[in-house]
């Protein structure tokens, strides 16, 4: 009896044993098929996430105004992947006009600043080429060039100007109306920006911004008459104002009317520009594209323009100035 039921419970033991080996053979086949389907599954996907960090931002301009005219050259950052904006040094970069030709240095002490000599300035009517090259942006061991071209405006001609206390069109008693009379030319703007200087300190004559993109009173402040025939001009006239409560205007200041004459794709950089930074600056900051972390959305005139981000200005500058005096 002993034997028998030693003998049944090596049985027992020997058919559980099988069973367990079983149950555990079963259990790694499906955890090798398991894997073994997962892995066929995976598949090495190169999702290449486009950035601006390989574009040429460019921030310059150049005008008939007799002063140093700068640029200054940035590799765009990006938000998407941390990479921060950093200058671009080493370029060589000039404007001609095919008859003259003006090259920008870079500045020893600011380095991806580039200036002309003082004293320069173009001429309007002509038509202007920008190069930049001797740089490699996108890093691929091979030279990168760039250009920008754009007519000049020839600059409308103040003829004339009056200022006097009065009323400003927020019905604002005691502003200093001041009224500018200008002829344009052909060639001339399609837009006169505006602003004012009072003893050598500018001060904005719009308070309102650019604009939004959308035409506004502001675009139809800007706005110049267009002269389509060569040899022709028309009068025109803009306004200006200045409310004593900001900067207290007496007899005897200096007052100064000073227009910027752009052409129709550069104002629409400018309204785009503001309308998509929330910034406050206008053209004659230092720092226009400190916000402009990812330009990707912005047009330019730099080509390639797959390559580029930024606006080089080309445009023609109007002053009038008189002494104040009531």
């Amino acid at each position: 009896m002993m034997l028998y039921r030693t003998m049944m419970f090596q049985k027992y033991v020997y058919r559980t044993g099988r069973i367990i080996s079983i149950k555990h053979l079963l259990c790694c086949f499906c955890f090798l098929t398991i894997a073994f389907l997962f892995s066929s599954c995976e598949q090495n996907l190169n999702i290449e996430i486009k950035t601006n960090d390989k574009r040429l931002l460019v921030d310059g301009a150049f005008t008939n105004d007799t002063v140093v005219h700068s640029i200054r050259l940035y590799c765009a950052g990006s938000l998407i992947t941390g990479k921060p904006q950093t200058t671009v040094s080493g370029a060589k970069i000039y404007v001609t006009d095919g008859i003259e030709t003006f090259d920008y240095i870079e500045n020893k002490d600011t380095l991806g600043l580039y200036q002309t000599a003082d004293n320069v300035g173009g001429k309007g009517g002509h038509n202007y080429t920008l190069s930049i090259t001797n740089i490699d942006i996108d890093n691929d061991g091979k030279m990168d060039s760039y250009t920008a071209n754009s007519l000049m405006p020839v600059p409308v001609k103040f003829d004339s100007m009056i200022s006097y206390y009065g009323m400003n069109g927020d019905r604002i008693e005691g502003t200093i109306i001041n009224n500018g009379y200008y002829t344009t030319f052909y060639n001339g703007p399609d837009y006169l920006y505006n602003y004012v200087i009072v003893n050598n300190k500018s001060f904005l004559t719009i308070t309102d911004r650019l604009g939004n993109g959308e035409l506004t009173r502001n675009e139809l402040a800007y706005e110049t008459k267009k002269v389509n025939n060569p040899g022709l001009n028309a009068k025109g006239s803009t306004y200006f104002a200045i409310v004593p409560k900001l900067r207290n205007v007496k007899n005897g200041d200096t007052i100064c009317i000073v227009g910027l004459n752009f052409n129709q794709s550069q104002f629409e950089f400018l309204k785009i520009f503001d309308n998509n930074t929330n910034s406050n600056s206008q053209i004659n900051n230092d720092n226009i594209y400190d916000q402009l972390k990812i330009p990707a959305n912005l047009p330019t005139n730099i080509e390639p323009a797959d390559k580029a981000a930024g606006y080089f200005f080309i445009y023609s500058v109007s002053k009038i100035s008189k002494v104040f005096n009531e």
